[in-house]
């Protein structure tokens, strides 16, 4: 443990390239991540419920007619008043201190918060309350000399050039620490590489980005390597925390008896007919890259996204599969420019490109193939999602904040009904 904790005491090594000028010296750039140490039982008494606040740095969304939803990344989540859906009105704030992720399943949010899963009842949107914590669910309190626990950490990139036999030389060259920093990434939820994205809705429907999932009476969290599983009976009890190997999971979507992982460089299908204990069935390979996946029936439509900063590789695409056998196959590639969340309304499916726009496919062909039927380069999107009540609207997530369209009745074009949030 002594190990553990100086490592965690001094600014800390996560990622080196260079190249190198003689075989004594290299020019490096690396994030260094200084640990920030503090009170955990002061962070878990702070009252949930508190003043509404100004939105600094939006993710995670869940519309619905009553509520509108808003996280703060690593703050908590804003409630709005959503009845008038064209003039959303500020309710309150919810801390949860360190949260990036949430699900909503009827009247009750599961959040993460750093070390910790929470159960929050919101069936009194002016009152919620916390009815389950269940503490050290992902990763055991770490601490240092001093009793402090590890809250967090911030980060500075910096490049320099460093001297053979140098702690810095060490940690690039023979990994050193780097191993206990890295095993603590794998368990705590990191921040999503989509800057704004859906939970979900009231009428079932469940974001594509997610990293929380709720079926058959449990609760299944990804954090990078790791798959949590949670029974919900009322309280919500710790079941298993699993690794599965070496590749970063990135969503988890249910479908049935299955759980359909996206990770960096497959997807993965577990077979929960018992959920409480999820099992490995099958995976599909593909490149390295980002991974959104939606499993629709007999087909999973599986987005892939490269930028060579939080996603590896050089490949945008979109790729259909055949699901309905043991061994997964490939029915077809469709080349994007950067696709990232997406979602199915009746026969269509939507993509977001982000700053390249939206992409909507004729998905009824017999063989499970898509067809383009239109795309919108004036509409920024990261993620889509149907609206609650309204079959001819959709919500779109962007850059600039989370919008209503009405889509026409050709399919093709998009008009916009109003901003929720800028």
């Amino acid at each position: 443990m002594k190990n553990l904790l100086f490592f965690f005491s001094v600014s800390t090594l996560l990622l080196a390239y260079s190249c190198t000028s003689d075989i004594s010296s290299a020019t490096v750039t690396y994030t260094q991540a200084t640990a920030i140490y503090g009170d955990l039982n002061e962070q878990r008494n702070i009252p949930l419920k508190a003043d509404a606040r100004e939105i600094q740095d939006p993710g995670k969304v869940y519309v619905s007619e009553e509520l509108l939803l808003i996280g703060e990344e690593g703050e908590g989540i804003h409630i709005y008043d959503n009845t008038n859906p064209e003039n959303p009105a500020v309710l309150s704030f919810m801390n949860i201190p360190n949260n990036k992720e949430f699900f909503v399943k009827d009247n009750f949010i599961y959040a993460e918060s750093l070390y910790d899963m929470l159960k929050i009842d919101i069936s009194d949107k002016t009152n919620p309350r916390i009815v389950s914590r269940v503490e050290n669910a992902f990763v055991q309190e770490l601490t240092n000399d001093r009793g402090e626990i590890l809250l967090g950490f911030d980060f500075e990139v910096v490049t320099e050039e460093v001297e053979e036999g140098t702690d810095i030389w060490r940690e690039i060259y023979s990994n050193g620490d780097g191993v206990a920093f890295r095993d603590y990434q794998m368990r705590i939820i990191p921040k999503s590489n989509v800057p704004a994205s859906f939970a979900g809705s009231s009428n079932d429907a469940i974001g594509s980005i997610n990293r929380i999932a709720h079926a058959k009476d449990h609760v299944y969290v990804i954090s990078n390597h790791y798959l949590t599983t949670f029974s919900d009976d009322n309280n919500l009890t710790l079941i298993s925390s699993q690794k599965e190997g070496w590749d970063v999971m990135e969503t988890i979507y249910p479908q049935g008896d299955e759980l359909f992982v996206g990770s960096q460089a497959s997807v993965r299908v577990f077979d929960i007919e018992d959920p409480s204990t999820p099992n490995y069935k099958t995976r599909f390979n593909h490149v390295r890259s980002c991974d959104p996946v939606l499993p629709d029936g007999d087909v999973a439509y599986v987005t892939l996204r490269s930028n060579n900063t939080d996603c590896p590789g050089d490949i945008n695409g979109l790729i259909v599969l055949d699901i309905t056998q043991t061994r997964i196959q490939e029915l077809q590639t469709i080349v994007m420019e950067s696709p990232f969340g997406l979602t199915k309304i009746g026969d269509l499916l939507y993509v977001g490109e982000g700053n390249n726009g939206l992409k909507i496919f004729d998905a009824s062909n017999q063989d499970g193939t898509l067809s383009m039927i239109s795309e919108d380069s004036g509409v920024q999107a990261y993620d889509v999602i149907p609206h609650p009540t309204r079959t001819d609207v959709i919500l779109i997530a962007g850059p600039d904040g989370f919008s209503q369209y009405r889509v026409n009745e050709d399919n093709q074009s998009l008009d916009l009904l109003s901003v929720i949030l800028i």
